[in-house]
Formats: C-alpha cells, sequence, structure tokens
C-alpha cells in the first residue's frame, strides 16, 4: 500500500488514526474520524484486529482479509507495524495561477531576485490545499510559485470538523500541522523560515494557524476572536468579513476590483465553504453556504483529489463512459471536474431524472465510469446537495441587493475548481445560471491574487481593511427565501 510505520505512543481508547496524527503521519480522512467515508485505509503488516462492523461496510472481503482497516476504528496498539497508502496527493494539482485585469497573475518558473531586493510569502491557506508565492517587494516580482496539501485534511475535509477536533483539544497539533506545511513551502521556494508571510485564508484556517480558540466559531452567534487586518509574529494576517466569510472572499474582492467598480459584480468561489460576493464600490453583500466537498472529490464514494490519474473530464453516449484524466494516465477515481461531468453526462442521457435517481440498471451497483470506478445514487444526492446550496445562496444574494441578472457586468468563479470546470456543463445541472454564461471569468485563485498584492502595495491592506470592515453578510441559514430556494434547486434542470 505504501510506506509502513509504527506505531509508537498510545493513549487508552486511541484509534489509530489518532496515534497518526500524534506522531505527525498524514492520513486522508474526511469525514473527520466518523466511519463514513472510508478513505483512512490502513494495513496491518501482520496479526490484523478482528473487523469492525464499518469495516465490514466499506471493505471488500478480500482486503479485509489482506488486513485492511479503517484507522479510525481501529484501536491503536503499541509496536503494531501497518502501512498506509502514500498515494500521490503530493502530485495534486493545485491552484495557484490567477488572472488579474485580462493578464495572467503567476510568472511561470523560478527568477532570481535584484540584488538588496526583499522578498515576502505571499499565502492562500485554503481547506484543501496551500500556495504560497515569493514576491520581491518593490518590483512586484512573483519569484516563484510552490503549493501543497493542507495536512489538517487529517482531521477532516471541512472547517466544521477542523473546528470540532480543536475544540477537543486537537488545537495546537493542527496549529504544528499547517506551520509544518508553511515550512516546507518556505523551504521549497528557498525562503528563510523568518521569511515574513502575508497569509490569506478562510476564518478557521487563519484561527488555526494563529492557534486561537474555535468555541465560538461554531456556536451562534458565530463570532471569530481575531478576523481583523493585523500582525502576528512575522505574518500579517489578512482581513475577513465574519466566521464563515473569511479573508479568501476579502482577498478575490480586492482582486478582481469589485470593491472600485462601478458595475454589479458577483464573486463565488466554488470549494468546500461556497464563499459568494455581490456589490460594487458602493455596496457589498456576501454569504457563506455549506456546499461541502463534493466537488473536490469529497464524500463521493470514488472521488480523489486532483492527483495524476484522477478522472477529469466525461462524456457519456449509448451507456458508455470515455474518460479523460489528469496526466492521461490509468484512472483512479473522480476529481470535482469528473464528478461535475459524471452527473451532467447521466442526465443528458437520461440515465438519471430529475431528481436525482440513478436508472434501475445502475441504482444497485452505480454507473461504471471507469474500471474500478463508479458513480453512485449517493453520489448523485452529494452533487444535489452542493449544486442546490450555491445556486440557492446566489439566488438570496440578487435578492437581498435588490438586482436582477440583467445588472450583473461580471460573475467571477474564484478557485482552482472553478477555473478547470465545463461552465456550459455547470450550467447544465443547474450550479450556475444560464443568464450568466457570458459573463463568467474563472479567475483562478483570488485568494492568493489578493494576497500577492497585499504583499506589494500597502494601499491594497487599506482596501481590505475597509471590505472587511464594510461589507454586510447575510446568514442564509436564517433566511427563508434561501430554505425555498434550497428545496427548489435540488431538482435537475430539465436537459433539451
Amino acid at each position: 500500500m505504501g510506506h509502513r510505520i509504527r506505531i509508537e505512543n498510545t493513549v487508552e481508547g486511541t484509534s489509530i488514526l489518532q496515534a497518526l496524527q500524534a506522531q505527525g503521519e498524514y492520513i486522508l480522512a474526511p469525514c473527520g474520524g466518523n466511519g463514513t467515508c472510508g478513505k483512512c485505509r490502513v494495513r496491518f503488516v501482520q496479526d490484523p484486529p478482528a473487523p469492525s462492523q464499518a469495516d465490514r461496510k466499506v471493505l471488500t472481503e478480500a482486503e479485509i482479509a489482506a488486513g485492511v482497516r479503517l484507522a479510525c476504528r481501529t484501536a491503536a496498539v503499541k509496536g503494531a507495524v501497518i502501512e498506509i497508502e502514500a498515494g500521490d496527493e503530493k502530485q495534486m494539482d493545485v491552484a495557484s495561477g490567477f488572472v488579474l485585469n485580462g493578464a495572467p497573475g503567476r510568472i511561470p518558473g523560478q527568477k532570481e531576485p535584484e540584488e538588496g531586493g526583499t522578498i515576502t510569502a505571499a499565502v492562500d491557506i485554503g481547506t484543501t490545499t496551500i500556495a504560497m508565492s515569493a514576491v520581491e517587494i518593490g518590483s512586484g516580482r512573483i519569484l516563484g510559485t510552490s503549493t501543497g496539501i493542507n495536512h489538517q485534511r487529517s482531521w477532516g475535509a471541512d472547517v466544521i470538523s477542523r473546528m470540532e477536533a480543536s475544540n477537543q483539544g486537537k488545537g495546537g497539533l493542527l496549529q504544528k500541522s499547517i506551520r509544518a506545511d508553511l515550512d516546507l513551502l518556505r523551504e521549497k521556494l528557498g525562503l528563510a523560515q523568518d521569511t515574513r508571510m502575508v497569509i490569506s485564508g478562510n476564518s478557521t484556517m487563519e484561527h488555526l494557524l494563529q492557534g486561537l480558540s474555535c468555541k465560538t466559531l461554531g456556536a451562534a452567534p458565530y463570532t471569530p476572536v481575531d478576523i481583523s487586518l493585523h500582525e502576528y509574529e512575522n505574518m500579517t494576517i489578512l482581513p475577513g468579513i465574519s466566521t464563515f466569510v473569511g479573508a479568501d472572499i476579502v482577498s478575490g474582492i480586492v482582486a478582481c476590483g469589485i470593491d472600485q467598480s462601478e458595475e454589479i459584480c458577483i464573486l463565488v468561489d466554488l470549494g468546500t465553504n461556497g464563499e459568494m460576493a455581490i456589490g460594487n464600490r458602493d455596496r457589498i453583500i456576501s454569504a457563506s453556504t455549506a456546499a461541502g466537498p463534493a466537488f473536490e472529490g469529497g464524500n463521493i464514494s470514488c472521488g480523489v483529489a486532483g492527483i495524476p490519474g484522477a478522472v477529469s473530464s466525461v462524456e457519456i453516449t449509448d451507456g458508455n463512459a470515455r474518460v479523460q484524466t489528469i496526466g492521461n494516465l490509468p484512472p483512479v477515481g473522480l476529481c470535482g471536474t469528473g464528478v461535475l461531468e459524471t452527473v451532467y453526462e447521466l442526465l443528458k442521457e437520461e440515465l438519471v431524472d430529475e431528481t436525482g435517481l440513478l436508472d434501475d440498471k445502475y441504482f444497485d451497483d452505480g454507473f461504471p465510469v471507469a474500471e474500478g470506478i463508479v458513480f453512485t445514487n449517493k453520489d448523485v444526492r452529494e452533487v444535489q446537495l452542493a449544486k442546490s446550496a450555491v445556486r440557492a445562496g446566489l439566488e438570496v444574494l440578487l435578492e437581498e441587493y435588490g438586482a436582477d441578472y440583467d445588472q450583473i457586468g461580471k460573475l467571477y468563479i474564484a478557485g482552482g475548481f472553478g477555473q478547470k470546470i465545463n461552465l456550459e456543463k455547470a450550467v447544465g445541472i443547474g450550479l450556475l445560471p444560464e443568464e450568466l454564461l457570458d459573463r463568467m471569468v474563472p479567475v483562478g485563485n483570488s485568494s492568493l491574487a489578493g494576497a500577492v498584492m497585499a504583499a506589494c502595495d500597502p494601499s491594497v491592506l487599506e482596501r481590505m481593511r475597509a471590505v472587511g470592515e464594510n461589507a454586510e453578510e447575510t446568514a442564509l441559514a436564517e433566511n427563508p427565501l434561501f430554505s425555498d430556494l434550497y428545496m427548489d434547486n435540488i431538482f435537475f434542470p430539465e436537459q433539451d
């Protein structure tokens, strides 16, 4: 499966997953150790324990016989030797490029700094991935960019799981994890460990980085400890708007120029948290909707991150799927774009109806996308929930702002998923509105773009401060219109 690890120090009642986390070993656990995702698989080299009920639910008899178990449902025994999947997540295709004013913001390759030039690291800390650019102050040149995995994923794929882990006493481990990730990226860029950093990210990621309590983040009235523009150690922490609309969206608003625009524009980040904003220089309203990790391959039975071999594009004709994978390698699973395209193609071929029900032929075992990769009815439901949350949130923002589609100048789509999706297929499943198709602008990692701008220009920091302090937020969970629109958008659009 991968490399071998010996379980060292254990506490009674500790799971293999918890023991690995304490030892600083990364293992994928999207559900946060709740035993539902089946992704935290380990293999006992010898003397495997009896399989649990959760093991039998998600593992094959052959896997169980080979000593494979779920790490979150297996008690840790000191001295046990296990193998964990090395995987290819270290090769994940992480979004680090961005577009500003129609021009690519990332300069490929490594450049030598000018003599005497000061270098700052601009950083986007995402829930799933991290991107860091070495920026030369003065010239504004990007000297190099490095990306990696946010290894806090071992405590869950979403911010709620991370909050809960922190509140259960794991805050120190989560902080240690993200600091180690940042140290590694600085090392890869050849930067000193004391290089100043400008940090953009959602509010939970910024709290965990600083070791701040998450107890008030996940409980009403959802009050953050500090989301203002401030300094922490050798870092400039960029400001957020609220607990659920963080600095990543503030950075995107400024990077796209929405705060200085005359026309009304929309920014949507199609990541796990589904953050979005609408407005112009006069007024900005923001919101966050719990889209979940489906569009990042999470909570999907054969879902994977954007790794080599991930199915990224799908076409189905006469019940047969033709796929493209990242790197043109043999298929290993479905990444976010592959998930979206699979649903669209199943709808187009009438193998899924508008209610999200798979054809009887595939209802029990799922639709075969590629060898060993199936798409199940549960997977369709995950996409329904995600797309409905995003679309309903977008419709509420329009209503709150008092605008209609005709008044929107541009719909900026942020994030790696948003940069790579087939927009027509996204419209086809009802994720995005058809009325704005000709005004959709994928902008890539706008959070990193904002951090780069802030690193180079103090006036950008003031713009961000103003957005963080003045932008309004609408609480979708408390809005009855959101509930109605959410139910309306659960259904898929009728296909032409």
